[in-house]
């Protein structure tokens, strides 16, 4: 591990301090040992000790306190729509690039939305939000909705596929057994959207 003459309050969340076998303890000495610290952290805990002697090569540390990590943040509700629908999207309606993947390249998918019907689909960068959709990408992208989807949202034992039927809920694409139950998932597009955020999950786990 290295070490350094900064000091580390207990429970700061400062970079990690290394010290190995080929640092110069000679050097070590001449800074007063209430100023070294060392940390010995994992993911979950973090526990910092203080170098309270050196004799030699033999260095006597002392425990000073330890903390823990703090709890990684919940993804959203509208986070994960979002990744998942990107992900079942697979690629842009304009260009055809790939959304995900190591061909996405670094920018990340953008929001577009059509005047006309209202729905949000994603497109590979901001150049793509001036130009119109291709019919052949539209094509591929409501053939992975569907494949994703593969269920009516109302009435879950119908199958659907991309022949079948659609409304736009809230933006969303969504594939429905017959007519009416646009309008059942238009009243509460919240639970259903719920639910097909759960399918979309599940196909891309096959």
């Amino acid at each position: 591990m290295k070490a350094t003459a900064d000091t580390l309050p207990v429970g700061e969340k400062t970079a990690q301090i290394q010290w190995s076998c080929s640092d110069d303890l000679d050097t070590i000495k001449t800074v007063p040992s209430e100023k070294i610290y060392i940390v010995l952290a994992t993911k979950e805990l973090k526990m910092i000790c203080r170098i309270a002697k050196i004799s030699g090569w033999i260095a006597t540390i002392a425990f000073v306190g330890f903390s823990f990590a703090s709890e990684t943040r919940k993804e959203s509700t509208e986070e994960r729509r979002e990744r998942l629908r990107i992900a079942v999207q697979e690629i842009c309606p304009v260009s055809g690039k790939s959304l995900t993947g190591k061909s996405a390249g670094k920018t990340s998918p953008v929001k577009w939305t059509d005047s006309e019907t209202k729905e949000v689909l994603y497109v590979c960068c901001k150049d793509c939000l001036q130009a119109k959709p291709d019919a052949k990408y539209l094509q591929k992208i409501r053939s992975n909705f569907a494949k994703a989807q593969s269920q009516c949202l109302v009435m879950t034992d119908n199958e659907i596929s991309e022949k079948s039927k659609h409304g736009i809920i809230a933006g969303h694409f969504v594939y429905v057994c017959c007519p009416p139950c646009v309008k059942k998932m238009t009243s509460s597009p919240e639970k259903y959207l719920s639910k097909l955020d759960d399918l979309y999950e599940a196909s891309l786990k096959k």
